[in-house]
């Protein structure tokens, strides 16, 4: 008779484990995080975490996976919610469920954003010592490739159904004003966790005051005629 899990408790496991994964990697970061925290958080011996994730680099990218599987959902779904309004709105709709997401899950918009830079930062042969064989093998890291460009090509084709409606008179390229609504939203993320979650300030500045402020300078750039 066969040891191995039936497909559905794998699934259960692993979810838990990963859910395991998830408070440990925030509480001490990914470099101090030990496979036996995710262990005893889940109430499994050593052994079993890693039968179901070979090394910690693949629980990573399993966490990787979940997160943008998350943001994904999001974004889908403020898209749905705005189905009948114009580019503008949509694109608009996006920027602020992306704020929110990060607001929610920092670790998530943390997680997606070590991917970024790794996968960027090892692109045409650069720093591919970061690409350890452990990640190469990873199969979440497989995962996370085919699912990783989704949010880039929902809010691109957004800006460019905005510029055919008329909508947004912004003609820069889409990926140009991806990559600065990007930026924007990044330094509000990275400033605001800094101030720490009791904080509603930020040098004197109210944080719920500035991330309006974010988007209303994101409107204006998009109805700016350049």
């Amino acid at each position: 008779m066969s040891t191995q899990p039936s497909s559905a408790k794998r699934n259960l496991k692993e979810s838990k484990i990963i859910d395991a994964a998830e408070h440990v990697f925030s509480a001490v970061g990914y470099s101090n995080a030990k496979m036996e925290e995710v262990a005893k958080r889940v109430g499994v011996s050593k052994g079993t975490v890693y039968f179901y994730f070979d090394t910690k680099e693949n629980l990573y990218m399993a966490v990787t996976y979940r997160a943008l599987q998350t943001l994904n959902e999001y974004l889908y779904r403020s898209l749905e919610n705005d189905r009948d309004k114009k580019g503008l709105e949509k694109v608009m709709g996006l920027v602020e469920t992306y704020m929110d997401f990060c607001d929610k899950y920092f670790l998530y918009s943390e997680v997606i954003l070590d991917y970024m830079t790794l996968n960027r930062s090892t692109k045409f042969g650069r720093d591919q010592a970061k690409l350890t064989d452990a990640l190469k093998e990873s199969m979440y890291y497989r995962r996370v490739q085919d699912i990783q460009n989704l949010p880039i090509s929902l809010i691109t084709q957004e800006l460019r159904n905005g510029v055919a409606d008329g909508s947004i008179k912004n003609r820069e390229q889409p990926e140009m004003l991806y990559l600065t609504a990007w930026s924007s939203v990044i330094g509000f993320v990275k400033l605001n966790v800094a101030a720490g979650s009791n904080r509603q300030t930020l040098l004197n500045v109210d944080i719920q005051q500035w991330k309006n402020y974010i988007v209303k300078i994101l409107r204006r750039t998009l109805l700016s005629e350049r």
